[in-house]
């Protein structure tokens, strides 16, 4: 796991994480979400898996509501990707990866920084 994330990349992680959450606390029916964390060389990852209700991807796609549209954009404009796989009664999965630019000025890492202390880098978010 790198030191520290330029801040755009981070504050776009969050907000993906923020909005999966979200998704998954309003349209799931689950009582847990898996959140997963982990740097590579040249990377950063996040990966959140949910084993609720699940949706149709293509459906939702011609219809998407505000929060995946923004997620893909988010991620876009920091030059990662993200995969978003559902199928309907078989959970969500969504997985980000976001490049760590290696001439890009470093700003402490708002996001990571209070985890990271304690050696978290998977969470387990229960309601």
């Amino acid at each position: 796991m790198p030191a520290s994330l330029p801040l755009d990349l981070s504050q776009c992680l969050f907000r993906v994480l923020q909005e999966a959450l979200h998704n998954a606390v309003r349209h799931s029916q689950v009582d847990f979400v898996e959140v997963a964390l982990w740097g590579s060389p040249g990377e950063i990852h996040l990966h959140v898996r949910d084993s609720g209700v699940g949706f149709d991807p293509e459906a939702a796609s011609s219809h998407a509501g505000l929060g995946l549209v923004s997620m893909k954009e988010r991620i876009g404009l920091v030059h990662g990707t993200i995969e978003i796989r559902s199928k309907p009664q078989a959970g969500t999965i969504i997985t980000c990866r976001g490049p760590i630019p290696r001439t890009a000025p470093q700003a402490e890492d708002r996001v990571l920084s209070p985890l990271r202390k304690h050696g978290v880098t998977t969470l387990h978010v229960s309601r």
